[in-house]
């Protein structure tokens, strides 16, 4: 929702775009305790060192 604005303005401008989101809590009560931020983050600097190989590999 946050990079909406953003993936837009790129469709207009034809200017390549990605976006890529972790998940640190799933919907329901907002207590920001039980989020996992540092898993979150963790996975998804994994993925994208595997986005990033494969996007030199296309090169």
């Amino acid at each position: 929702m946050e990079g909406a604005a953003l993936q837009y303005v790129c469709l207009q401008e034809k200017i390549p775009f990605i976006q890529i989101r972790g998940i640190s809590n799933y919907v329901g009560e907002r207590d920001k305790l039980k989020w996992k931020m540092k898993e979150a983050i963790f996975n998804l600097n994994i993925e994208l060192k595997n986005i990033v190989k494969k996007l030199n590999e296309i090169k």
